[in-house]
């Protein structure tokens, strides 16, 4: 078996990391006044906050099925037997269905595509373990099932600095923002299971970090196998350096990384200033 992986821009992976797994990346698309760019390619997380800041509308749009049958063919030629694709998850975007279409277009070669239920730094965990496993000669069946089982296991939490990219996306009103950003409300939203919640509504930093490290504590303590905790940020590495230093010194046992930063897909969302922390156990 030739095994290629392939993932989208979303996953936070480095590039170090992308070359030495010779893994593909499907960017997905940033939209800034009309104008297509290509993520994490054609423009920065810079990009997206000065273009949120000035009041442009910013948005994002999945990659077409098209691109996805070139990704294919291509790896097809190069000798892949078996492609596993993994995707940001289908409740986010509609990466997942493009790359469908175009499972069903390309004939010679084995594709496999799986919804991650997850993006970002909980993609990242995804990937990485993945790799790891293939490494040791797992099937793709296996490989599909330990995706599967980690699913389960996985989560996200990500912790705005203020309520303005949530007012921009049309989850509250310009009031609420304005009185939340007022009293300085810093939300921290929790992604499970394919679901986003607005979960709790903090105040201070200490509380955000609190809540952060007994919410994973509270996940994670029946493990007694490895439990990865990766923390990422929208130019905020002061920030998430004191969450990790808290998950590290709450969660003895978790392995802590501070990732590359968000995508500036992604950051549309969680907005500047913002942090994301996903974590998962075996």
């Amino acid at each position: 078996m030739n095994l290629k992986i392939v993932a989208d821009s979303t996953f936070n992976l480095d590039n170090k990391f992308i070359e030495e797994n010779n893994i593909t990346v499907v960017p997905l698309n940033v939209i800034i006044n009309g104008e297509s760019f290509r993520d994490d390619i054609d423009v920065s997380i810079t990009d997206v906050t000065n273009a949120l800041k000035s009041g442009k509308k910013v948005s994002s749009s999945q990659p077409s099925p098209i691109k996805y049958v070139e990704v294919f063919e291509t790896l097809k030629k190069e000798g892949a037997t078996d492609i596993l694709c993994l995707t940001i998850s289908s409740t986010l975007s509609g990466t997942y269905q493009s790359a469908k279409i175009a499972e069903r277009e390309v004939e010679g070669v084995n594709i496999y595509v799986v919804d991650t239920l997850s993006t970002s730094v909980g993609a990242e965990i995804i990937a990485e373990l993945v790799v790891e496993k293939a490494k040791e000669n797992y099937s793709i069946e296996q490989l599909i099932q330990y995706i599967e089982h980690i699913k389960k296991n996985s989560g996200i939490l990500m912790n705005l600095e203020n309520l303005n990219t949530l007012k921009l996306s049309g989850r509250i009103t310009k009031i609420k923002a304005a009185i939340g950003n007022l009293i300085k409300v810093k939300p921290i939203i929790e992604y499970i299971n394919g679901k986003v919640l607005i979960f709790n509504k903090m105040r201070t930093e200490k509380n955000v970090i609190s809540y952060i490290v007994e919410r994973i504590k509270s996940e994670v303590k029946e493990s007694t196998k490895k439990v990865l905790i990766y923390v990422s940020h929208v130019n905020a590495i002061e920030r998430v350096s004191r969450v990790a230093k808290a998950l590290s010194e709450g969660i003895e046992h978790a392995v802590i990384k501070i990732s590359r930063q968000i995508s500036p897909v992604i950051a549309i969302n969680l907005g500047y200033g913002g942090i994301g922390v996903a974590w998962c156990y075996e």
